[in-house]
C-alpha cells in the first residue's frame, strides 16, 4: 500500500471515532448525573456509530477521557470567552457541538477543521438544531498533517493578531509526535499572546498498561491506532512557548484543579492513563 493510500484508509478510519465519542457524549447525558452535558450528541448518534461504539467499549475503551476533557474544555472556553476572547479554533472538530449547545456570544467567530466530509455530515444531522448557533460558525475542511490548513484558516476570517482558544481534542492519539510537534508550532504562529490551548492526549503509561492491549489491538485494527503518549504534557507545552497547566483524570479527581469540579471515580478508572490540559501563548 502506497503512503497516499494508508493515510487515506487512516484518515477515514479516524474520521467514523468523531461520532463514536457523540455517542458516548449521549451516553453520558442520558444519565441521572452527568458530568458532561450534551443535548445535541444523540442527533449525531446514527446506528453505525452506535454499533461502533458498542464495540470500542467491549474491546475495552473508556469513557472517562471523553466526558473529562469535554467538561474541561466547556468550562475553560466559557472562562476564556468570559475574559474577552472572540475567536475559537476547533481543531479536528468532528462531532464537537459547542457552537450549538454553549450560548456563545453573537460577536464569537467559531471556526471549525476537519478532514474533507466530516464536517458537512456534521451539519447535515445538527441540520434540526441550526437556528441553535449563536455565534458565527466558519467551517474549514482539511487535513491537519498537511502545510495548508493555517493560510486557509487566515482567507477565512482568522485574526492572528487578536487571541484565540484553541481546541485539539481527541485528535493526538492519531498523530506521531513530528505532527504534533508541527501543529503546535503552526498553533504559536497563528497566535497572539493570550491565546489559549486546549488539548487533551494519552499518557504514555497508557500504552504500558496491560489493561490497555485489548483495546489498542482493536483501534490498530479498524486502522486508527493509537500513536502517540506523552510523560510529560504539560512540559510539552511549555517547551514550545505556551505556560501551561495539565492534569492527569486521577489528577483531576483528586481536586487538583481548582477551577473544575473533580470528576467521578467511574471517569477515572486506573487505566485510563490520559491528561487534559489548558496552555496560554506568553
Amino acid at each position: 500500500m502506497t503512503d497516499t493510500a494508508r493515510q487515506s484508509d487512516e484518515a477515514a478510519a479516524v474520521k467514523e471515532t468523531g461520532f463514536i465519542t457523540a455517542v458516548i457524549r449521549a451516553m453520558e447525558n442520558d444519565r441521572p448525573d452527568p458530568y458532561l452535558a450534551d443535548e445535541y450528541a444523540e442527533l449525531l448518534c446514527t446506528p453505525r456509530s452506535r454499533r461502533m461504539a458498542e464495540e470500542a467499549l467491549a474491546a475495552g475503551g473508556t469513557v472517562g477521557s471523553v466526558i473529562v476533557r469535554g467538561r474541561f474544555g466547556d468550562l475553560a472556553l466559557r472562562r476564556a470567552v468570559a475574559d474577552g476572547i472572540t475567536q475559537v479554533v476547533c481543531l479536528a472538530a468532528g462531532g464537537d457541538t459547542r457552537a450549538w449547545r454553549l450560548g456563545l456570544p453573537a460577536g464569537t467567530r467559531y471556526f471549525e477543521v476537519d478532514l474533507p466530509g466530516q464536517l458537512e455530515a456534521k451539519e447535515t444531522l445538527l441540520a434540526p438544531v441550526a437556528d441553535r448557533l449563536t455565534c458565527r460558525r466558519v467551517a474549514l475542511s482539511e487535513d491537519l498533517r498537511g502545510e495548508t490548513w493555517p493560510q486557509r484558516l487566515v482567507d477565512a476570517g482568522y485574526e492572528p493578531d487578536r487571541p484565540a482558544v484553541w481546541i485539539a481534542e481527541g485528535l493526538l492519539p492519531y498523530l506521531r509526535v513530528e505532527h504534533f510537534t508541527r501543529l503546535v508550532t503552526d498553533v504559536g504562529k497563528l497566535s497572539s499572546r493570550g491565546s489559549q490551548l486546549l488539548v487533551d492526549a494519552p499518557h504514555a503509561a497508557y500504552f504500558q498498561d496491560p489493561a490497555n492491549a485489548r483495546f489498542l489491538a482493536f483501534m490498530e485494527s479498524r486502522g486508527s491506532a493509537f500513536r502517540l503518549g506523552i510523560d510529560d504534557l504539560g512540559g510539552f507545552l511549555d517547551r514550545h512557548g505556551w505556560r501551561s497547566e495539565a492534569y492527569t483524570l486521577s489528577r483531576l479527581a483528586a481536586g487538583d484543579c481548582a477551577w473544575a469540579p473533580p470528576p467521578p471515580e467511574r471517569l477515572c478508572p486506573p487505566h485510563d492513563h490520559h491528561w487534559v490540559a489548558r496552555a496560554q501563548l506568553v
